[in-house]
């Protein structure tokens, strides 16, 4: 009996706690709804919505940037471990056993006495090399200015082909004179030590004269024609690397130069008493001046990348010969160029000459001065390694000048050393 009485005290006990905890809850959900719909009323729904959106951008933008921020840390780790990786792969490749040790000397030997590698083929330069390929390459760049400054060092050799060709038309009351000339040579040019060039020319030249009239009174001329071919005038000239260009400093070259009298001497266009002691003209092709020339010049080359501009300006003092002197000369030459690439290079020059008044038995000519003005323009294009072609074609700008004169040259550079003994 005690026990049945003890199970239904305990049963009226919990169904108390019970009633009371479902009327709490009861309670406590009424006062949730109630403090909702009060918050509900204080913010007005559109607020709400707005501002729930952008804690949801905000929190978007955290993620990101969290994210971003490890991939940032496994990219930089990553190479760490790349490199230690490698490093740890060359350690084991670089620990030879101990049994091929000998082996692997034998084959390094081997591989230092055979070719090295190249680090460019076509410039023909050992690896590691940088300052000799940097020279190589300056010298390619420069050839349009070979006859500016210095571009080789000791026992460099050049040897320069050329051929051209010459119209010019005189008019002489009441001659028309016209003379066709060909020509072509060679040019050595070579380092005698750094800094100092010996260069020699030797032309070979074709001169064809042409005689009209378009007067009665040359009757007995009417049309005539001459031609010649031979050695022309073989002229050097010694120049020095006095300055290179640093800062506003140009590059200064001083050259000595000289020309012979080797090509045959011609009159030209020459007086001759003709029948009724009528003067008429006889030709006579010309394929030098006649006279040995000696002189000295300055050359100045300044560059301003990606421009370069040069000048030269010099002194010739032609030698008397028979009593007859014919002026001495003052050339000068201004101009300009570029590199299009590392292959072509363009320039552009304006040279000139005054000459001084002829004498004759020491007497002065008057009238005999001139001066000569011309425009040259020439693309320098580099074929291969040593090798050029150099198209040009000059304008005369003045009446002593020749109408046109064009041509090429094709410059080779050799490319070993041929040092002179007694250079040192």
């Amino acid at each position: 009996m005690k026990s049945k009485e003890s199970i239904m005290k305990r049963t009226h006990i919990i169904g108390v706690i019970c009633g009371v905890l479902f009327t709490a809850v009861v309670n406590t959900n009424i006062s949730y709804a109630r403090s909702k719909q009060a918050a509900e009323d204080m913010v007005p729904r559109s607020e709400y919505e707005k501002l729930k959106q952008e804690v949801e951008a905000l929190k978007s933008q955290v993620r990101m940037l969290m994210e971003h921020e490890s991939w940032v840390r496994q990219a930089v780790a990553q190479p760490e471990a790349d490199k230690k990786q490698e490093a740890e792969a060359v350690a084991k490749v670089a620990e030879p056993k101990q049994d091929d040790k000998a082996t692997a000397a034998r084959a390094e030997t081997a591989s230092a006495s055979s070719a090295p590698k190249k680090v460019s083929p076509e410039m023909g330069l050992q690896e590691g090399d940088r300052e000799k390929e940097a020279e190589e390459a300056k010298i390619e760049l420069d050839q349009f200015l070979r006859s500016q400054k210095v571009l080789f060092k000791k026992g460099d050799l050049q040897i320069e082909f050329s051929a051209s060709y010459a119209q010019d038309t005189a008019e002489i009351s009441p001659y028309k004179l016209r003379a066709k000339t060909a020509g072509a040579g060679v040019l050595f040019r070579y380092g005698l030590i750094d800094d100092l060039e010996l260069d020699i020319s030797v032309p070979f030249t074709f001169q064809e004269l042409e005689l009209d009239t378009r007067s009665s009174l040359a009757e007995d001329i009417g049309f005539a024609r001459q031609d010649g071919s031979g050695l022309g005038d073989v002229s050097g000239s010694l120049r020095w690397g006095a300055l290179h260009e640093e800062g506003l400093v140009p590059e200064t070259t001083l050259s000595l130069n000289v020309k012979s009298d080797s090509g045959r001497e011609g009159r030209g266009l020459t007086p001759i008493l003709g029948p009724s002691n009528l003067v008429a003209f006889g030709l006579d092709p010309s394929l030098g001046t006649g006279f040995w020339n000696i002189g000295g010049s300055v050359s100045l080359v300044k560059t301003i990348d990606p421009v370069v501009l040069f000048g030269s300006l010099g002194y010739n003092a032609v030698l008397e010969r028979n009593n007859i002197d014919p002026g001495d000369q003052i050339p000068y030459s201004l101009g300009m160029g570029f590199s299009l690439n590392d292959r072509v290079s363009f320039s552009a020059a304006l040279n000139g000459a005054a000459i001084r008044r002829s004498k004759l038995d020491g007497r002065k000519i008057e009238g005999s001065g001139r001066d000569i003005h011309s425009l040259n323009l020439a693309v320098t294009v580099q074929v291969s390694k040593g090798l050029f072609v150099e198209p040009f074609v000059n304008f005369g700008l003045s009446e002593e000048a020749t109408d046109l004169f064009a041509g090429v040259n094709v410059p080779y550079r050799f490319d070993q050393q041929y040092p002179l003994p007694f250079f040192k």
